[in-house]
């Protein structure tokens, strides 16, 4: 069993190059170790074997990076990167936990603020009860395939939704081509909460054919609507955030200026512009160390 088999890992799929980032602070600005800082992935696991360890890359002052090739990310399973160095004669190290999964084409394809809308909504559904280290229950079935690659398909329909849902029409693509590039920086709240629901529909088509067992001094029975009916539930509340978030997002693109509330009301009395903040993902994932 890995060492910390239930912690927060870093997402690469399965044959995906990434990258990712070490700064070192000292005395509250970018300053460089003593040397060289090296990089090494093991295996999490009892054995710990090691994949690699080489010097990192050092594209700036107290910046450090290392890039995992394909090759390198070809077998699935937990990782740990680790980082050592020196800084004022004393030897440091940081650790990040990876996490290699199913090979995911549609998610690697995608810029980094839309994997960013991706990572934001998986931490959604990844302290779930059923699964024994993230996810819902039908990732346990050999047919299943939900993960990053189909919440990146999923992303596809969810900006096809919020183009279509409401006047005006819009064009909005998740890659920009045939459209422009759906607004991340401004409105990634509102295509997190539309990726999230429709996830929530694909987990409740999903339940449909997938059956809890009631055993009674009777006759024994399969039952498919339980997880159903509660996935339901969650999404009947989530919906109405979505169109308080839908609304404010179609009216902004009216053309009607900044809206006022009126006295007696309105079409869009109780609306106005406004700006969601996102956190969004970057590559090289930096991680930053403060001496």
């Amino acid at each position: 069993m890995a060492a910390d088999e239930y912690t927060d890992r870093a997402y690469v799929s399965r044959y995906g190059a990434a990258e990712f980032g070490l700064q070192v602070m000292r005395q509250g600005s970018p300053g460089d170790a003593d040397g060289p800082v090296t990089a090494a992935l093991l295996h999490d696991d009892d054995a710990a074997t090691q994949v690699f360890s080489r010097a990192a890359d050092h594209p700036g002052a107290g910046k450090y990076s290392v890039r995992l090739s394909s090759k390198e990310t070809a077998t699935p399973g937990p990782y740990v990167l680790v980082w050592t160095y020196t800084v004022g004669g004393s030897d440091e190290e940081w650790r990040v936990w990876l996490e290699v999964g199913k090979t995911a084409p549609e998610y690697d394809v995608l810029a980094d603020p839309m994997k960013g809308i991706i990572e934001q909504t998986w931490n959604r559904f990844s302290d779930l009860f059923d699964y024994a280290t993230e996810g819902p229950h039908l990732q346990t079935y050999i047919q299943s395939n939900f993960g990053r690659n189909r919440l990146a398909q999923l992303l596809r329909i969810a900006v096809g939704r919020l183009n279509t849902m409401a006047q005006p029409y819009q064009t909005y693509t998740i890659d920009g081509d045939g459209g422009a590039s759906f607004p991340v920086a401004k409105w990634g709240s509102l295509l997190e909460s539309a990726l999230y629901v429709e996830c929530l529909r694909h987990l409740i088509r999903s339940y449909v054919e997938q059956p809890e067992v009631q055993s009674g001094s009777g006759v024994s029975r399969l039952d498919r609507r339980d997880y159903k009916d509660r996935w339901e539930e969650v999404l009947a509340v989530e919906e109405p955030v979505l169109k308080q978030q839908l609304d404010v997002f179609k009216i902004s693109h009216l053309g009607l200026g900044t809206a006022r509330v009126l006295v007696s009301g309105g079409a869009y009395g109780r609306y106005g512009p406004t700006r969601l903040p996102l956190s969004e993902a970057a590559r090289p994932r930096w991680l930053t160390r403060f001496h």
